[in-house]
C-alpha cells in the first residue's frame, strides 16, 4: 500500500487513551521510520496487517508476525479489523495491538493503537 492509497486519516499516534510507554515507543518508531525510510507507523501497520508483508524499503531486518486478527464487515462495505502481533525492526521487538478501518473504496487507516511496547532487543558491539 502506498502513501497515496492511505486515507487522509488521524495522526499515526492516536488520541485514544494509551499508556505512556505505548505512546513513547510508538512515537520513537514513528520518528525512526520517517527519518530512515519516509514511512509512518500507520503505513507499516496497515501494510503488515492487511497484506501480510511489509514495505520492501524496510529490508530484511523488518518483520511482522500476527498472533491474532478479527475482521468485521460493515454495512457500508467497509471493514474494521482488530490485529495483534509483533513488529520487528532492526532487532527490536514490539508487541502491538491496533484497530484498522478500511472503507468501501479501499482506503485504510489505523483507528487506534491500544498496545505498542518494546519487549526485546539485542545489543551488538564490534570488538
Amino acid at each position: 500500500m502506498t502513501q497515496s492509497q492511505t486515507a487522509a486519516a488521524p495522526a499515526s499516534i492516536p488520541d485514544a487513551p494509551v499508556s505512556d510507554s505505548t505512546f513513547s515507543d510508538a512515537k520513537t518508531v514513528e520518528d525512526f521510520l520517517q527519518a530512515r525510510f519516509g514511512l509512518g507507523l500507520e503505513d507499516v501497520l496497515c501494510d503488515g496487517c492487511l497484506m501480510g508483508r511489509l514495505d520492501q524499503r524496510l529490508g530484511a531486518g523488518a518483520r511482522l508476525v500476527l498472533r491474532e486478527q478479527r475482521v468485521e464487515r460493515e454495512d457500508d462495505g467497509g471493514e474494521f479489523g482488530a490485529y495483534a502481533g509483533v513488529l520487528i525492526l532492526d532487532g527490536v521487538w514490539y508487541n502491538f495491538a491496533c484497530h484498522i478501518f478500511v472503507d468501501a473504496g479501499g482506503q485504510c487507516f489505523v483507528a487506534d493503537i491500544g498496545t505498542f511496547d518494546a519487549v526485546e532487543w539485542k545489543l551488538r558491539m564490534a570488538v
